[in-house]
């Protein structure tokens, strides 16, 4: 079984997103939105995997700010 996670997405200009998916659904939704360096997402996903809650905050100003906070609500590990 895998892990599922609850996580927020925010971003300037835009509602938050909350869910609870996978950590590879979550890395789909991420690059579906086109945040600024989603080539990241994959590495996101990853961290989300390792960590069992986290913040990422992608912060260069202005309207490329955005940012995910995770925590694993069930699954192994």
């Amino acid at each position: 079984m895998d892990a599922h996670y609850a996580w927020t997405i925010t971003a300037v200009g835009r509602q938050a997103i909350r869910k609870v998916t996978t950590a590879e659904e979550l890395e789909d939704m991420m690059r579906i939105l086109k945040l600024p360096r989603v080539a990241l997402a994959q590495f996101v996903a990853l961290a989300v995997d390792v960590f069992e809650h986290g913040t990422y905050t992608h912060n260069e100003g202005g309207n490329d700010e955005w940012s995910l906070r995770w925590m694993k609500i069930d699954g192994p590990g």
